[in-house]
């Protein structure tokens, strides 16, 4: 009794096991189509790792891996090689050229050596870590292509065994996206990569899925009918269909990404890795600025520096943090732009800055500390002498405030070469017309009040935002006094405080030097509006106007000239972002003069309130205003959080909501048509157009579910041919109502209506989720011509009959017919066109 199934059994995984050997039968129209598959995907897959390298090694590496990978690939599939042999050629590919393409510094040509292998290797394991720990673009610096090249080969080979050999080639594509979303994790937080290659990509792995699988189908039905079936109607057809509508997705797509791009950074590894240095546990260097203005420290060389524009300025550090004790770097908690140091490969990134390119050498003799000495914006940076390795790697930077540091502190003898950016800057006048920029700093807290009363009183008559950071600049440098507080200078409290600003801008006599005016600039330009940091450096004479104190040997004009910075030639200064010229560094520090003796201070408080009367209308003197208070501005009227996340989730939610109907709008178009012609059949004028119309829905459900149906068929002969045996009865009675002596009733309609539906659900019974929703779905019920009727004549069961109009359907398209006796030449469905 059991031996029939097992006998049966057998041929059956036969079968599947010969299926699925074709399916791996390698063609040469399989090879090629597949390759060039792969490599498209591959190539629109490497688009997302340019911006981690923008440099030609890239190119170098990812067409080594990618012709290595395939040769790999086509020799396992021609020769039918084991997982493991593959496996194995692999690695040896990736030994042999990994290091001329990937660690190019570490060959010797075209053989790799010893240390290039250990990099290599040691590539695999820490290349990740450094890669989301460094500054972008890195190029070929140190190993770091070790990660793409590897994920490249590797994507390479898998991609094309699967297309060549495996029995479904359309997971061909799935290492292509593997190598696409690791290149957007490791990337840079701004969204570099186009939406439309992540889109393009999309889209090819669809296609190509929706072509092989339906090749396949062609190809099993071929083998079961025992002949060739038709490629333009089962492969090209349906794939030129889908294509259209995977095009019509991706339109959709890239034009809502690019309508409503994200306003945020993107969130990838190196924005959630530990931060290799942390500004906020470094003292502000700010706080030590009157150290360098020490007599023993004012005459002491802090740096030598070569190549330096006249009037040239160094940066040690550039702060924007300020909480009513002191300025410093990072934001309260780390998550400002000036809080993210980086390491730096051998160039950083400059993008749309309008300046001149200078080459700078830069001697440490003096100076020490963590901050390292910097001129504009960095474009490269090269450590020279015995510790040039140490510093290297110990080197970070911060694109946004232009600052430098070195973990373990420069000391002297540390000597390096830099490229840089001095951008253009803005006269005076032009300043006068410049207009608040966006850029995000931290908000300053713990302001004192002398801020906003010496705007107001400073600047109350100017029209535009930039006049009054003008007038304001200006008053600083008119009415106030240089002393640092040391030797025979006037009494002079060193700090930054809110104490110390606010005793800087309320005593009759304003006495300070550039650490307090740099501050006090800040805070007044942050009033009015603008994004403002303070940045402390060196120049010569240190802003004070006198001769250049650190003038040394050179003329200090660039080129080979040497300009040598001691301790008084310290200065802080501020920047501001415009929205015409960016960040635009200001000079707010008095010349240094004779600061008057007491008797001449007296009549200071008498005659300096009439400088700053407000106009008599208190009402008008707001309206003037050309900033509002820094209350208001700190508080700005918003809208709800849940509000908030609402409108920024909005346009994503329209987005998807319109792509999804998009793409089932056919589907749905479908089954509307469908459910109101069953509502129409089933709402027929007459019983007899009732028990038709139940009928043709039963035959419509055959057509959708498969059902071969012949042309020629009777009622009787198609329910022959169904599954089950509901059909039987259901062509008795159809044949009853049309063929009958008496008139059918509503009870006969109602009891086929039932019995139509329960032929229905039978039919849906047994298969799979998918295979209904197909059925509901297909448009063969709807494509199909209408059996054609005959004309009666002596009732006989095999007689042809004339053709006439559409059986069950009177000429206005209702179901409704009248009986045999009643028609003359009326329609028969007895047999017909299907």
């Amino acid at each position: 009794m059991s031996a029939p199934p097992l006998a049966e059994a057998r041929p059956r995984r036969d079968t599947r096991r010969q299926a699925r050997r074709d399916a791996r039968r390698v063609s040469p129209t399989r090879l090629t189509a597949g390759t060039l598959v792969v490599w498209l995907l591959l190539a629109l897959a490497s688009v997302a790792w340019w911006p981690v390298y923008r440099d030609q090694g890239m190119v170098v590496a990812a067409l080594t891996a990618v012709v290595a990978g395939t040769v790999i690939a086509l020799l396992g599939a021609v020769f039918r090689l084991p997982t493991a042999a593959v496996a194995v050629a692999t690695i040896a590919a990736f030994v042999v050229t990994g290091v001329p393409a990937a660690v190019p510094g570490g060959a010797a040509g075209v053989l790799p050596t010893g240390q290039g292998l250990l990099e290599l290797f040691s590539g695999v394991a820490l290349g990740w870590k450094r890669l989301v720990t460094i500054s972008l673009p890195v190029g070929t610096y140190e190993a770091l292509l070790v990660p793409f090249f590897v994920t490249l080969l590797v994507a390479t080979v898998t991609g094309m065994s699967c297309a060549t050999r495996a029995s479904r080639p359309e997971f061909a594509s799935i290492p292509a996206l593997v190598l696409f979303a690791a290149g957007v994790v490791v990337g840079p937080t701004r969204l570099d990569t186009s939406i439309a290659v992540g889109v393009a990509l999309t889209g090819v792995a669809l296609v190509w899925a929706l072509t092989v699988r339906h090749a396949r189908r062609a190809t099993a039905v071929a083998r079961t009918i025992g002949a060739p079936v038709a490629v333009r109607r089962s492969v090209l057809r349906p794939a030129l269909v889908g294509t259209g509508t995977i095009v019509a997705a991706a339109v959709v797509a890239t034009g809502l990404g690019l309508v409503a791009p994200p306003t945020t950074a993107r969130t990838v590894a190196r924005t959630d890795v530990v931060k290799p240095f942390d500004p906020r546990d470094q003292v502000s260097p700010l706080s030590g600025f009157r150290a360098y203005e020490e007599s023993t420290a004012a005459d002491t060389t802090q740096l030598r520096v070569t190549g330096l524009p006249r009037n040239g300025f160094v940066r040690i550090a550039t702060l924007d943090t300020y909480d009513g004790v002191t300025y410093r770097v990072g934001g309260s908690d780390g998550a400002s732009p000036s809080g993210t140091f980086e390491r730096v490969p051998t160039a950083v990134e400059v993008r749309g800055v309008r300046g001149s390119t200078v080459d700078v050498g830069v001697t440490v003799d003096g100076y020490s500390g963590v901050w390292l000495p910097t001129v504009g914006d960095l474009e490269q940076v090269a450590f020279r002498g015995p510790d040039a390795e140490r510093h290297r790697s110990a080197f970070f930077y911060n694109a946004a405030t232009h600052t430098g540091a070195v973990v373990g502190g420069v000391r002297d003898g540390t000597r390096y070469d830099l490229r840089a950016v001095v951008p253009d800057q803005p006269t005076d006048e032009q300043m006068a017309a410049a207009r608040p920029g966006d850029a995000v700093v931290p908000s300053a807290t713990n302001v004192p009040d002398a801020v906003r009363d010496t705007v107001d009183s400073t600047a109350a008559d100017a029209q535009t935002d930039g006049a009054e950071l003008v007038a304001v600049i200006q008053a600083l440098k008119r009415n106030g006094y240089v002393s640092h507080g040391v030797g025979d200078d006037r009494v002079s409290r060193s700090g930054h405080g809110a104490d110390r600003i606010q005793e800087l801008l309320t005593s009759p006599l304003m006495v300070g030097d550039q650490e307090q005016y740099a501050v006090a600039a800040s805070l007044m330009a942050d009033e009015i509006g603008f994004p403002a940091r303070v940045v402390m450096g060196f120049t010569a004479g240190g802003d004070s106007g006198t001769s250049p104190s650190g003038q040394g040997t050179g003329d200090g004009s660039g080129g080979s000239g040497t300009t040598t910075f001691r301790g008084s030639d310290v200065t802080a200064r501020i920047e501001v972002d415009t929205a015409q010229w960016g960040w635009v560094m200001l000079d707010p520090n008095p010349a240094v003069r004779e600061i008057p003796d007491e008797q001449q201070q007296t009549p200071k408080p008498v005659t300096r309130p009439e400088t700053v009367v407000p106009p008599p209308p208190a009402e008008q003197q707001d309206q003037d205003q050309q900033a509002p208070p820094q209350s208001d501005r700190d508080t700005p009227d918003q809208p709800p959080l849940w509000l908030q996340v609402l409108l920024a989730a909005l346009p994503w939610i329209v987005g998807t909501l319109g792509f999804v109907a998009l793409v089932l709008l056919p589907f749905a178009v479908v089954l509307v048509v469908k459910r109101v012609r069953r509502r129409r059949r089933r709402r027929a004028a007459t019983a007899r157009g009732r028990i038709i119309g139940a009928w043709d829905e039963y035959r419509d459900a055959l057509l959708d579910r498969g059902q071969e149906i012949p042309a020629a068929a009777t009622r009787r002969e198609v329910a022959i041919a169904a599954p089950g045996d509901a059909g039987t009865g259901l062509a008795a009675l159809a044949d009853r109502a049309v063929f009958g002596p008496s008139n059918a009733d509503q009870h006969a309609a109602d009891r086929m209506w039932d019995a139509v539906d329960s032929a229905i659900g039978h039919l849906r019974s047994g298969r799979t989720r998918r295979e209904r929703l197909r059925t509901a779905v297909s448009t063969r019920s709807l494509r199909a011509r209408r059996p054609q009727a005959t004309t009666p004549g002596p009732v006989s069961s095999g007689a042809r009959r004339p053709a006439g109009p559409p059986v069950g359907h009177g000429a206005d398209g209702d179901y409704d017919v009248g009986r045999l006796a009643e028609r003359r030449s009326g329609p028969d469905e007895d047999r017909g066109n299907l």
